[in-house]
């Protein structure tokens, strides 16, 4: 009898433990969160960052507001009168710039990385066609406007607003932005103790 009733209490106890035990594991299993390893290489970031080609880093928007006049003039000496026509005209849209990640060069010494890039290109150029058109327009019977002239001046003022974009601020900041994304993609994937440096070509 004795000896049933100390089988039955090891058996219970037996029981207690394993649920005990079993208990202890799920909850560790469940809260534990080993620390993330670096998987990623620096090549690896290289390739797919490169995969992109291209990194718009700036953009500006810009209207242009001018008047065109036209008249004809005698062996460019003197204008006939009443033969004037003008028009104003509005070109608004916006300048994207970036630089091309396809040419890059990722180069790792020592745990440093220098990334060399080419100088900010202006990927793109779109006209803001709601905002743009001809504000008022002076026509002449003699001397009518041409199609042709205001086809002109959009051209004009495409070169006029990429130059003026080229040679103020614009590209500083896609570089100074082009940096900050890039040191952004490397520091998510390697860590943030990694050094970067860059060089523009």
């Amino acid at each position: 009898m004795n000896f049933l009733k100390t089988k039955v209490f090891s058996i219970l106890i037996s029981l207690v433990l394993g649920i005990m035990l079993g208990a202890g594991v799920t909850i560790f299993l469940q809260n534990y969160n080993p620390p993330d390893s670096k998987t990623l290489g620096a090549s690896v970031v290289f390739s797919r960052i490169q995969s992109q080609n291209e990194l718009v880093a700036a953009s500006q928007d810009y209207c242009i507001v001018d008047k065109v006049t036209d008249t004809t003039r005698v062996l460019d000496l003197f204008d006939v009168p009443f033969m004037e026509n003008s028009f104003w005209y509005r070109y608004q849209g916006t300048i994207k710039v970036g630089v091309n990640l396809a040419d890059a060069d990722f180069n790792e010494s020592e745990g440093a990385i220098t990334v060399t890039l080419d100088q900010p290109y202006i990927i793109s150029n779109t006209p803001d066609m709601e905002a743009s058109g001809v504000l008022e327009e002076n026509n002449n019977i003699l001397n009518p406007i041409d199609a042709g002239a205001t086809d002109e001046f959009k051209r004009e003022c495409i070169e006029k607003s990429e130059s003026q974009a080229m040679e103020g601020d614009l590209p500083q900041v896609a570089r100074e932005n082009a940096e900050a994304n890039l040191r952004g993609m490397f520091q998510a994937a390697l860590g943030e103790d990694c050094q970067i440096t860059f060089h523009w070509r």
